[in-house]
């Protein structure tokens, strides 16, 4: 039996623009982030946050920074990743889509800074 696991934090910051309307400008009053993540192209982990937990509600059109930290267990296998970030409504219509590359080495230590 396992009394302690030892995690890693790590922290990624993302700045955006979002054009999210057409005609009339108006402000997301919510919505959610899904984090999904694949190892060697191999889907391994998703999670949903509520929008306002990440951003401040309601989200305007323009510039914004959405900053996330990520616990990861205390043994992650080393290799490539990627992760998909897509900000959704809350009618579930696609607001924003991110993706970015990552490694992860045999025995690295992950950092806050």
């Amino acid at each position: 039996m396992l009394d302690h696991i030892s995690t890693h934090r790590a922290k990624f910051k993302l700045l955006g623009w979002g054009n999210w309307f057409s005609d009339e400008a108006q402000a997301i009053p919510g919505g959610k982030v899904v984090i999904d993540v694949s190892y060697f192209g191999v889907h391994v982990h998703q999670e949903t946050h509520d929008l306002c937990e990440e951003l401040s509600c309601p989200v305007a059109e323009g510039d914004f920074v959405l900053s996330h930290t990520q616990t990861l267990p205390g043994f992650t296998p080393p290799g490539s990743y990627k992760l998909k970030m897509t900000m959704e409504d809350k009618n579930n219509q696609k607001l924003s889509c991110f993706s970015f590359n990552f490694k992860i080495g045999f025995g690295s230590l992950i950092s806050d800074s």
